[in-house]
């Protein structure tokens, strides 16, 4: 047997099957990178200016015309226009290329984990190669929006952690170094996508307080040097940041967007509502073009971003032409939105799960902003094609998540296992998995959630699926 394995691993590495997944990918890449062309419109239109900033005047005016978007995805941008620039060719050609690798690291980081968790190559290969040509996270990569730079740091969070874990076991200096790491890790995730402030914390909970129901005393007092460690790495960097932003343009903030969606998002949920507008929310869950086909247009139109984009930039407006400064106007739409969503918290909590739901609904053939050839245009506005794939990853992605809290459930005594640091413990990779899955859902649930939001965790969503058919698999085998 031990010959046999031996053998299989010095096959030829394109007589291995996960080759052929990824050389589809690869031509698929190719084809896409000549045949289609990037639209620059709404968000895009902030990133590039941003970006542009960047490349031509660098990183002193960014902070003094601040606070803009989260930094990490424009200075890809200015990288991309700096190399440009020197091959005389256009920037968007270059951010492609980077944008197709960043993607291909997402699956070698999705194939490292689906290892760790002993997936079948059976089931494996064709994860590998859906990732890759998925319509949602391809179009992704072939659209200037900054989705698709957060996939890697997600998945390298859920590795580092599990770790992190095993090192609880083993030696202080261990858990300290990463520790370090994974402070620096979460600090670069939050310059992605500044949610990230909020969901870290809530992670670094949960880690610390699953160690302690493991009841080992080595193991709790590393889990405490872990939380220290991360904590203090993490608020240090995220303190510097922030500091930088007040000291040139006067916003001791990250990001300045949250403020004005979380107050409009209140508004919306708890203004008087008909019965017929619980059921318009209700049919946008699955997406706006269900809602549309069902009740109209202009009636599911109060469902969209726009509606709370508006309110926001309205009641900001009003605070700040009453001579409030845009820090204190900010503060205040914070206030306000907390005090709304608690004058009516049963209605605002429905609402928030609703929010949730839709980001189950990830898969799509019309998130837009990408020219592509004619074939694949029809292909995409096939109705068939493009609602079954959009049902059928959703009720995948549905079926997965509730197996796998079933299955953490029943097994949570393998997860609190700390007897044996050997060994490679996949109960705890998927647990971190599903609180990834989680604190993102919820975070998220409390602003408005468009598709592409949803996009940094289907890779999770895939990886969980993948364990997901193994498990049937065997139970059938």
């Amino acid at each position: 047997m031990e010959n046999t394995k031996s053998l299989k691993r010095l096959l030829p590495f394109y007589k291995k099957p996960i080759f052929w997944s990824f050389l589809a990918c690869f031509l698929y890449w190719a084809y896409l990178f000549f045949n289609t062309h990037m639209y620059i419109s709404c968000d895009a239109i902030n990133y590039e200016t941003t970006g542009r900033l960047l490349q031509e005047k660098g990183w002193i005016e960014y902070f003094k015309t601040g606070p803009h978007r989260e930094p990490f995805y424009p200075f890809l941008i200015a990288f991309a226009m700096n190399i440009a620039k020197s091959l005389s060719v256009s920037y968007q050609s270059i951010v492609l290329i980077l944008q197709l690798l960043i993607l291909f690291l997402t699956q070698l980081l999705t194939l490292f984990i689906l290892k760790l968790l002993k997936i079948k190559k059976i089931i494996i290969c064709p994860i590998i190669l859906y990732l890759g040509i998925s319509p949602a996270l391809v179009n992704s990569a072939l659209s200037l929006f900054s989705e698709i730079v957060i996939y890697p740091f997600i998945l390298a969070i859920i590795i580092i952690s599990h770790y992190c874990w095993d090192s609880f076991n083993r030696s202080k200096k261990k858990t300290i170094g990463l520790s370090i790491i994974s402070g620096i890790l979460f600090f670069l995730t939050v310059l992605n996508k500044a949610i990230f402030e909020i969901i870290i914390p809530g992670f670094i909970a949960l880690v610390f307080i699953l160690a302690l129901f493991t009841k080992k005393r080595k193991f709790i007092i590393n889990s405490v040097v872990y939380t220290l460690v991360t904590t203090t790495i993490f608020y240090s960097f995220i303190f510097t940041y922030k500091l930088t932003n007040k000291t040139f343009n006067g916003n001791f903030v990250v990001t300045q967007r949250g403020d004005l969606k979380l107050y409009g998002t209140a508004v919306r949920r708890t203004e008087t509502l008909k019965k017929e507008d619980f059921l318009t929310a209700l049919a946008y869950v699955p997406g706006e073009g269900f809602c549309n086909s069902i009740f109209g247009k202009e009636k599911c139109s109060y469902w969209g971003f726009e509606k709370i984009d508006l309110i926001g930039f309205n009641k900001i407006a009003q605070l700040e032409s009453k001579g409030l400064r845009a820090e204190k106007a900010s503060e205040t739409t914070v206030k306000l939105a907390i005090s709304l969503a608690l004058e009516k918290p049963f209605q605002y909590g429905i609402f928030w799960i609703m929010e949730g739901c839709k980001m189950f609904f990830w898969e799509s053939t019309k998130t837009g902003f990408v020219s592509y050839p004619t074939l694949l245009e029809k292909l995409f506005n096939l109705n068939s094609f493009k609602n079954g794939l959009r049902l059928t990853m959703a009720l995948l992605t549905i079926l997965a998540l509730l197996y796998l809290s079933i299955f953490l459930w029943k097994n949570r005594k393998k997860i609190l296992n700390a007897d044996n640091p050997s060994q490679i413990n996949e109960e705890i990779i998927l647990f971190f998995s599903l609180g990834i899955i989680f604190f993102f859902i919820s975070a998220h649930s409390f602003f408005d959630t468009v598709t592409r939001y949803a996009f940094p965790i289907a890779p999770l969503y895939l990886i969980i699926i993948a364990f997901f058919f193994q498990k049937v698999i065997s139970k059938n085998n």
